[in-house]
């Protein structure tokens, strides 16, 4: 029976990601075993966490500072490359994150929802903090001609563990409650980071350019045109879904007053499309790109503040998570690959801090904004179509960067037709 199982899954695993070299096959194998921890982890507690603080008496101004502090990581990226100038990168990363998900443990002694934004802040500057080293390690662990398919693979685990605690952790939650839920995954999402200590992967020493000065980062901007209007649509793109996201738990609970069950099951929906999502995503990024996987994704993203524009039950929000599943594996494959194809290629780990920064600033902003148009009188409903003008714009604007390099022809092309607007000037064609 075991050999049986084997041959099965070395078929399945030759069908999704080919043929690999030893080394790569096992630390794929050791990646998958930690998305899957993660996965447990996320679906028990992450996932969970704004209907709790919303069942607990959050505002919509406490709401919107949990959404930014999602970000509070993100947007402090670029100073883990000072961390890592003279320390091995993956201990940089598995130390935050350590840290960050020990915080869960924390959640068995509170009840109040400051206390419970306060872990919240910690969790989220520790996860997303070593976001650029991770994407130097992925660089090194898996070759560029089969890097999406093996991350495709990786990601189906996570999102297989997601797609069978997330119905079983609703209904722990409405019968137990988070103060014994959270903890448990916190152990959980511990042990999902210290597996990751044992991929094997030669990571060198940081080149000496992504070492320099941290006011040397923006000046990619001014040389790299290109990835500048990438960082563009990406900013435009996340203002748009920011201004809707910060107001879906309000809609959840207050215009639908879903049970934590209901949300477990409609997350359940979602878990299988993303599952899905990852098959396809991961083959078009070696095919096509990363820049047209996200490109596509902003399209379908549409459907989501729709959806909640319409709901008046539960089931009406059926499309909005499925169109969520797949666009947050197409977003996760697309915005790391396209971030590294668009990258000069000795400077991978500064376009990604670059990439997280502006992540996390654009994402510890808009959701202000959000609950400020709340508060001035703007409807939730009319929050959700400017948002919607928001990721149309951006759809807009990605199709007009370049996925491969110009050649020196286009670019001097390219500042003939700058020159003569308003008049002539268009877009380059991709």
């Amino acid at each position: 029976m075991l050999s049986l199982l084997e041959r099965v899954g070395r078929q399945i695993e030759l069908r999704l990601a080919g043929p690999l070299d030893e080394p790569v096959r096992r630390n794929m194998y050791v990646e998958l075993w930690v998305s899957i921890a993660y996965g447990a982890f996320f679906a028990a507690s992450i996932s969970f966490i704004p209907v709790v603080l919303r069942r607990m008496g959050a505002s919509p101004d406490l709401l919107a500072v949990y959404t930014s502090q999602q970000f509070l990581g993100s947007s402090l990226a670029s100073l883990s490359i000072i961390v890592m100038r003279r320390r091995r990168t993956m201990n940089v990363v598995v130390a935050c994150w350590l840290l960050g998900r020990a915080t869960l443990l924390l959640w068995a002694f509170v009840t109040q929802t400051g206390w419970m934004i306060v872990l919240s802040a910690i969790f989220w500057l520790l996860e997303a903090f070593p976001a650029p080293g991770y994407t130097r390690i992925l660089i090194k662990l898996y070759p560029p001609d089969a890097r999406g398919k093996i991350m495709s693979l990786v990601r189906m685990g996570r999102v297989g563990a997601i797609l069978l605690i997330t119905p079983v952790a609703g209904w722990a939650l409405d019968l137990w409650g988070y103060r014994l839920l959270f903890p448990l995954a916190g152990l959980v999402g511990i042990l999902s980071a210290l597996h990751f200590l044992r991929l094997r992967v030669d990571e060198g020493q940081l080149p000496a350019r992504q070492t320099k000065a941290l006011r040397d980062l923006f000046g990619i901007l001014r040389q790299d045109r290109r990835f500048a209007r990438f960082l563009l649509s990406f900013s435009v793109y996340g203002a748009g879904t920011l201004l809707s996201w910060t107001l879906y738990p309000l809609v959840q609970v207050d215009r639908l007053h879903l049970t934590y069950s209901q949300i477990g099951l409609l997350g359940l929906a979602q878990s299988v499309v993303w599952l899905l999502g990852f098959l396809y995503w991961g083959r078009q990024v070696d095919q096509r790109g990363g820049l047209w996987v996200l490109r596509m994704n902003t399209l379908i993203n549409l459907i989501i503040p729709l959806a909640y524009y319409f709901a008046q039950s539960p089931w009406m929000l059926l499309p909005a998570f499925i169109a969520n599943g797949i666009t947050i594996a197409g977003w996760d494959m697309g915005a790391i690959n396209a971030t590294i194809q668009l990258a000069d290629e000795e400077r991978v780990t500064e376009y990604a801090a670059l990439q997280s920064t502006m992540l996390g600033l654009r994402g510890m902003f808009f959701p202000f904004v959000a609950s400020g148009l709340l508060r001035v009188g703007v409807s939730i409903n009319h929050i959700f179509l400017i948002s919607l003008v928001l990721i149309g714009l951006s759809w807009w604007l990605f199709g007009t960067v370049q996925q491969v390099a110009p050649t020196p022809e286009q670019m001097a092309n390219q500042r003939r037709l700058r020159y003569q607007w308003p008049l002539r000037w268009r877009f380059p064609r991709m």
